[in-house]
């Protein structure tokens, strides 16, 4: 009796160990693919390859291989299999109609309808704006994400000429704004304020930064809360690129 509860006690372990090695893996893969993908955006500076705070990742790939590592680990072990198929169809049925859901309620997201006011302090409708692809960028003086990627912005808004990019202060005066950019050198086109913080509510936005991604329609592609790089910023603007003009994608 004692020699069965060890044995079925060693082999919840070594299923509880290959479901971790399967997700370690699998977290890799989805970031690995992306690095190659994106390999010209890392190779400026490589540490940004470990930044994973930048959303990076291709999920497809990082299930693929986790379910790859699980038929490997399961081979020949039946007990495995059973536990691993019926895991995974439970992820499965957790995991699509969320993501489904999700995207369901993201599409109802529009460019907002509420003014925000320029430097000048003059009322601006933002889909006025609409008739190219759009990026709205909520952000603050006081956010330090915020404060980090402003410069990736400031690049993207100028190699992409193609693309409007808003920038929506939320919360704070123009002249807050200015002594920021003036103290980090940067010229940024498109700021705009909203001393309520109405917008970043009305979209549903849980924090800063938070960045909206609309097609030439203003429908919404992606979104993206949190610091951007220069090749998590890439992979979103190639993925409007693409939703604009599906038979022409630019890198």
């Amino acid at each position: 009796m004692t020699h069965w509860f060890s044995r079925k006690n060693e082999e919840s372990a070594k299923i509880k160990d290959g479901f971790i090695s399967a997700i370690i893996i699998g977290f890799i893969a989805a970031r690995v693919t992306f690095v190659i993908r994106l390999w010209s955006e890392y190779q400026e500076n490589m540490w940004q390859i470990f930044n994973l705070r930048d959303g990076g990742f291709i999920p497809y790939y990082g299930w693929m291989i986790g379910v790859l590592v699980l038929i490997v680990l399961s081979r020949g072990k039946r007990a495995f299999t059973r536990v691993y198929l019926s895991a995974s169809f439970v992820t499965f049925c957790v995991v699509v109609p969320l993501h489904y859901t999700a995207n369901y309620y993201s599409s109802d997201i529009s460019i907002p309808e509420i003014p925000v006011r320029d430097s000048a302090g003059e009322l601006i409708n933002l889909q006025t704006f609409q008739g190219k692809p759009l990026v709205i960028n909520y952000w603050a003086t006081w956010c330090p994400p915020c404060r980090k990627e402003m410069p990736v912005m400031e690049a993207a808004q100028k190699q992409h000429s193609s693309v409007t990019f808003l920038f929506v202060n939320q919360g704070e005066d123009p002249m807050t704004a200015k002594r920021f950019f003036t103290s980090q050198d940067l010229e940024i086109k498109n700021v705009f304020y909203d001393p309520a913080s109405q917008l970043s509510r009305a979209s549903g936005a849980a924090g800063l930064p938070t960045t909206l991604f609309f097609d030439a329609t203003g429908k919404l592609v992606d979104s993206h809360m949190g610091e951007l790089s220069n090749a998590s910023l890439a992979h979103y603007l190639q993925l409007l690129n693409k939703n604009d003009n599906p038979q022409k994608v630019n890198p």
